[in-house]
């Protein structure tokens, strides 16, 4: 087989893993005339060479789903309807059940270490109540996940004593326009993440990212499936095209069903990204009778224009934190009566 962009695929070392899937690759249509020389796409990207990506393997220990060692899952307990993301701290003391932290804001748009504010102990720099859970969350840009995967014995150094009660895995983007290749590097690099963050003692879960069901989608679904002890994931479903695009959603929705219908039912969805109360509706009825739930952070963008998200509220001034308080407990509320209305 030969795909669009002139490789053999029998000559390549991923053919196996790949299940010599095309996915519509683009290569063919850029090169040096198209001034990108060196992208992703181009005819000059080292990853179209074989040796390369055998190199790349071999670092990676791999492209499938298996680790060399036994692993020991986390088992978050019950996780709610919704966690809010808390970019930055307010004025007064901000008691909610559960709090994700943004990851960008943590190791900056590098990735590369603590900023200096996070050196001191979490829950006093963000001000949060003594029963406030913290989670991390690693729905970034590429740059910024770049850094911490070249940084990560570091970050997962720092992770340890920051004294957390969720990790999320870091999603590396799996596009679906991008080379296969490169879809099956980015997949192998969440699953080491999710693996050293484990052996670390980090309270982590695992990340699932994957733009093609067939083969990806079913591989992940069988690794979830063979973990004793693994209880919940994370799926990220947002970004600016699946906002922007009712057909990307919906393609979404497809692939989160499929997923559903694959995995045991006792795993919890940790879904992110999503934030629309008719958005939470479709997910619930893709994933009928699972423990779902989301991780946005529109309670916090809202509040910080003043706005509410329960317009039954008399219109009066407010501060940042007051309103970010109001919306946390409107979504907890609608979260949760949508998920089971929708059973």
């Amino acid at each position: 087989m030969t795909t669009a962009c002139g490789l053999d695929c029998n000559l390549c070392p991923a053919a196996a893993r790949c299940g010599k899937t095309c996915n519509f690759c683009v290569v063919a249509r850029h090169g040096p005339v198209a001034g990108c020389a060196g992208c992703g796409y181009c005819a000059g990207s080292p990853l179209l060479r074989m040796d390369v990506r055998r190199a790349v393997i071999q670092h990676l220990g791999g492209l499938d789903f298996a680790w060399p060692r036994p692993v020991v899952h986390h088992d978050p307990g019950g996780l709610p309807a919704h966690i809010p993301v808390l970019v930055q701290a307010y004025a007064d003391h901000v008691d909610v059940p559960w709090v994700a932290l943004h990851g960008a804001r943590l190791f900056g748009v590098a990735g590369k270490a603590l900023t200096a504010k996070h050196r001191s102990p979490l829950r006093t720099t963000y001000r949060l109540g003594t029963g406030t859970r913290i989670a991390v969350e690693f729905y970034i840009e590429d740059r910024a996940l770049e850094g911490i995967w070249s940084n990560r014995r570091q970050v997962i150094g720092e992770l340890r004593r920051l004294e957390l009660d969720l990790v999320i895995t870091p999603d590396f983007s799996v596009w679906e326009d991008h080379p296969r290749f490169e879809q099956l590097v980015q997949q192998r690099r969440a699953f080491s993440f999710y693996h050293e963050l484990r052996e670390a003692g980090l309270p982590a879960i695992p990340d699932i990212g994957f733009s093609l069901f067939e083969p990806d989608g079913r591989l992940w679904a069988e690794w979830v499936n063979s973990q004793a002890g693994l209880r919940a994931v994370s799926l990220f479903c947002g970004g600016r095209k699946v906002h922007a695009d009712r057909r990307a959603h919906l393609e979404t929705v497809e692939d989160i069903a499929l997923f559903h219908h694959a995995v045991a039912p006792d795993i919890t969805f940790v879904i992110g990204g999503v934030h629309a109360p008719e958005r939470i509706s479709d997910y619930r009825q893709a994933a009928p009778g699972r423990r779902l739930c989301f991780l946005n952070g529109m309670a916090y963008s809202l509040a910080q224009r003043r706005r509410l998200l329960d317009a039954t509220l008399p219109s009066v001034a407010r501060s940042a934190r007051e309103c970010f308080l109001l919306n946390c407990a409107h979504n907890d509320l609608v979260y949760e009566r949508l998920l089971l209305e929708s059973a």
